[in-house]
């Protein structure tokens, strides 16, 4: 890689670190146009690989934070709604080598693009969590989950994006929890998908380069590093924003993304 590209890789890993302090999203739904557009001849395969184990790290980084807050959670509800996770995440996995690229990153255009528009106009959260059925939503919480891991396993997307706005609709769960939920269940069904990721040998090596497997660890290393030696500063960025703003900020972020990625297909 050249000193360009290692650059642009920890700009990346900054961007990622404010964008998860400012909007609650991961680096995944950063860093799949950017690891397309630096390197368009790795399958799309690897970009997704290399963008889950990024999320894994900023995710770990996350949940320290997180436990130095003490917010609450029930252990019990996220490890079954991570076994939904788990689950989609392979069968997105598993999917995605049998998909061309072009519908797999129109998997990824037209998933934004319902997330930019829920953003802008179909928002909508209740705070009412007294009226609820723990084994209903246990079961809800699965397949919801189960259906955000899908996603993020075969486009390579981040939970902050694909899982937060599914687990806000869930009764159970708080505000101030969706954040701590969705980066337990991204690193426990990242995790998963991980092993098929390093177990699988691809038609594509990027030359001098740490690589095993679809995993490229020099990339992931240097956005983790750079997003760790941010975190401490960005975190402070936390409710800079209204919650109004944010959600319209965060609309505008996902829909370029998308525009950006239709039209490198174009």
């Amino acid at each position: 890689m050249s000193l360009l590209i290692i650059c642009i890789l920890i700009i990346c890993g900054v961007l990622a670190n404010i964008m998860s302090a400012l909007f609650g999203i991961g680096g995944g739904v950063l860093m799949v146009p950017v690891l397309r557009t630096l390197f368009p001849d790795l399958p799309f395969q690897m970009v997704s690989a290399t963008s889950l184990t990024i999320v894994i790290g900023t995710s770990l980084i996350n949940l320290s934070y997180f436990y130095k807050r003490k917010i609450s959670i029930s252990y019990k509800s996220m490890f079954l709604w991570s076994i939904g996770m788990l689950i989609g995440v392979q069968i997105g996995f598993e999917s995605s080598f049998y998909l061309s690229n072009t519908i797999i990153i129109s998997v990824f255009i037209i998933t934004l693009l319902i997330l930019a528009a829920r953003s802008f106009f179909f928002y909508k959260r209740t705070d009412d969590t007294s009226d609820y059925s723990v084994t209903k939503e246990n079961y809800k919480g699965i397949i919801l989950c189960g259906l955000g891991g899908g996603v993020a396993g075969m486009t390579g997307i981040g939970g902050g994006s694909v899982l937060a706005p599914l687990v806000g609709q869930l009764h159970s769960v708080k505000p101030t929890q969706i954040a701590v939920y969705t980066n337990y269940m991204m690193v426990i069904g990242g995790l998963g998908s991980l092993y098929g990721y390093l177990t699988r040998v691809p038609s594509t090596y990027l030359e001098n380069s740490w690589q095993i497997g679809y995993v490229n660890f020099s990339i992931a290393g240097i956005v983790i590093a750079s997003s760790f030696v941010t975190s401490f500063a960005s975190m402070r960025l936390k409710g800079a924003l209204t919650p109004e703003l944010t959600r319209k900020c965060l609309g505008g972020i996902l829909l370029v993304i998308a525009l950006y990625m239709l039209i490198l297909q174009l």
